[in-house]
C-alpha cells in the first residue's frame, strides 16, 4: 500500500463524496485481521470507543490503496481521532491521546489532594512555573497515569477495550496514593529548585559568568512548565540530586574556579555531542531513545564532574555517552 504524503491528513479518509466511515464490512479499509469500526476523522472523544482500534486503514483511490494510521491526539479536555501518514506519527501522537482518555476516565483526586496539602507543599508548589497550583497538580495526575500505564505497556500503547479498561481500573485503585507521593516529591524538588536558584543569584560576578550561566541554563533545562509529566515518574526521583548538584557546584565555583573550568572542559564536548544529534533540554520525551538516554547521562556526569559526594545513578563518562550516541 502506498504510504500518504507525510505529515498530511488522508484525504481519501475523509468524509468526501463516495467515502465512507470504516467499518467491519468494508474489504480492503480494515486494519490487519477484521478490526472494530473506526469511523473517519473527528474531534471530541473522551472515552474509548472500539473492541479493537486498528493498526491502519486502507482506502482505494485511483487504482491504488492509500494506507493512513489512525492516531489518538491529545487535544486537551478530549482526543481526537486522526488519519496519519507513519506508524511513527500514529504511535508518537497515540501515547499521549491514551493517557489523555485515562485521565479522563479516572475520577480525579486533584481538588482533595489540593485541599489536604500541607502549608510547606502550599508554599513550594505556589513557585512553580505552571500557571497555577491547579495545573501543576493536572501535570502530576497525568504522570501517575502514566507511570501506570507504563508499567503495564512499556511502550504506552493500547490497542482494544480490554487493555484500556484494564489499565483504567489498576490507574483507579492507586490514584489517591500514588498523587500524594507525587505531589510530595515534586515539592522536594521545587524546594531543591529554588535553592539552586538563590544559590546562583548569589554568587554573581563577573568573572563567574560562563560557570554560572551555565547552571542557570542546566536549571532551566530541569524546571519547565509541564516538566513533571515530561519527565516521568521514575526520572523524577532522581531531579532533587541533579538540583542539590547545582548549589554544590556554584559553591565549589567561588571556593576554586579554575576546577570548575576543567570540568567544564570534559562537559563541552559531550554536551555539543548530543546537540549536534539533535538533542535539546528539556528534552521531547518522544524523541529518540538514545537521545532521551544520553539527555539524562549529561545530568549525571555533571554530578561526577561537580558533586562526586552526591554520587552518580550509574557509571557514566564522556566516551560512553559517544557510545551510546553512535548507536
Amino acid at each position: 500500500a502506498a504510504p500518504a504524503p507525510k505529515g498530511k491528513p488522508v484525504a481519501a479518509a475523509r468524509r468526501a463524496p463516495g467515502a465512507r466511515a470504516v467499518g467491519a464490512g468494508d474489504a480492503g479499509s480494515q486494519g490487519d485481521d477484521g478490526r472494530a469500526a473506526v469511523g473517519v476523522e473527528r474531534a471530541g472523544i473522551t472515552s474509548w470507543e472500539w473492541d479493537e482500534l486498528p493498526a491502519h486503514l486502507d482506502t482505494r483511490q485511483a487504482g491504488n490503496v492509500i494506507r493512513a494510521y489512525p492516531a489518538l491526539v491529545d487535544e486537551g479536555s478530549s482526543v481526537a481521532l486522526r488519519l496519519v501518514a507513519t506508524v511513527e506519527e500514529r504511535d508518537r501522537a497515540s501515547r499521549r491521546g491514551i493517557r489523555r482518555l485515562l485521565v479522563l476516565a479516572t475520577p480525579s483526586p486533584v481538588a482533595y489532594v489540593q485541599e489536604h496539602l500541607s502549608n510547606e507543599e502550599k508554599l513550594s508548589l505556589a513557585a512553580s512555573p505552571y500557571a497555577s497550583t491547579r495545573a501543576l497538580l493536572d501535570d502530576c495526575l497525568a504522570a501517575c497515569v502514566d507511570a501506570e500505564l507504563r508499567s503495564r505497556h512499556a511502550d504506552g500503547l493500547l490497542r482494544t477495550r480490554a487493555e484500556f479498561d484494564a489499565v483504567r481500573d489498576a490507574v483507579a485503585a492507586t490514584i489517591m496514593e500514588r498523587m500524594f507521593e507525587t505531589v510530595a516529591l515534586v515539592a522536594r524538588i521545587l524546594t531543591a529548585s529554588r535553592d539552586a536558584d538563590r544559590a546562583i543569584s548569589r554568587a554573581a560576578s563577573i568573572q563567574l559568568m560562563s560557570a554560572l550561566g551555565d547552571a542557570r541554563q542546566q536549571l532551566g533545562g530541569l524546571i519547565t512548565p509541564g516538566f513533571v509529566s515530561a519527565t516521568g515518574i521514575e526520572r523524577l526521583r532522581h531531579l532533587p540530586r541533579y538540583l542539590e548538584a547545582i548549589a554544590v557546584r556554584v559553591r565549589k565555583l567561588v571556593e576554586n574556579p579554575g576546577r570548575d573550568r576543567q570540568a567544564m572542559n570534559q562537559l563541552e564536548g559531550p554536551l555539543a555531542t548530543f546537540e549536534a544529534a539533535g538533542g535539546t533540554m528539556p528534552i521531547d520525551p518522544e524523541a529518540p531513545k538514545h537521545l532521551v538516554r544520553v539527555r539524562w547521562m549529561l545530568e549525571e556526569l555533571r554530578v561526577g564532574l561537580f558533586a562526586q559526594e552526591l554520587r552518580t545513578a550509574e557509571t557514566v563518562s564522556p566516551q560512553r555517552i559517544a557510545k551510546v550516541l553512535a548507536s
